[in-house]
């Protein structure tokens, strides 16, 4: 699938290892776009690609993430995502759009307010391939520093009656599969106690 480059200079906020990270909970935040990441910096990505601005409020992490427009796109949808992107560039006070590059790049280190919400997803434990119910956040929309930026808990995303019924009928069936794989021993009648 072609993409169409947005020719960004990246960089990536890393931690040392055993630092504790704390993560930006769903409301409005007033936020700092600390770096830029895409899906090219992840290895063995398959999926569709994207770009994200790294922010932080209050000594806490977040992200916001933009779908790249594709060349296979609608118009409709090449549109949105452009539409999405710029304003967000525009309430973090970017002016200059005459290459996108100079645009995002000129976003780090300002400040606009951002509204997260949770969205829950069935996931897998790495461990046990058990099915959990996660919760993500995510970025919903941006407004300019000091604006309103609109946030309510109904704007949540829970799992729909269908996604957990799927979720149920999963982990009765992983119940099922790891209950079986425990050994079984016979009883041995002849000890002599």
């Amino acid at each position: 699938m072609k993409v169409l480059p947005f020719n960004l200079n990246t960089t990536k906020q890393t931690y040392t290892k055993g630092e504790k990270v704390e993560y930006i909970k769903p409301g409005a935040h007033l936020c700092t776009i600390t770096s830029i990441s895409t899906s090219d910096n992840l290895d063995n990505y398959n999926g569709s690609p994207f770009i994200d601005f790294n922010v932080s409020s209050n000594n806490k992490v977040g992200r916001c993430r933009f779908w790249a427009v594709k060349e296979t796109d609608k118009p409709s949808t090449m549109e949105w995502k452009t539409k999405q992107i710029k304003d967000f560039l525009v309430n973090a006070g970017v002016k200059d759009f005459s290459d996108d590059s100079t645009a995002m790049n000129a976003s780090i280190g300002k400040s606009l307010m951002v509204a997260f919400i949770s969205e829950e997803y069935i996931g897998v434990n790495r461990d046990t391939d058990e099915p959990v119910i996660r919760e993500s956040v995510r970025y919903r929309w941006s407004s300019k520093e000091g604006g309103n930026c609109t946030y309510t808990p109904d704007m949540n995303k829970k799992l729909t009656e269908e996604q957990i019924s799927e979720f149920s009928m999963r982990h009765s069936q992983w119940s099922k599969n790891s209950n079986a794989n425990y050994d079984t021993h016979e009883v041995d009648d002849d000890l002599p106690f």
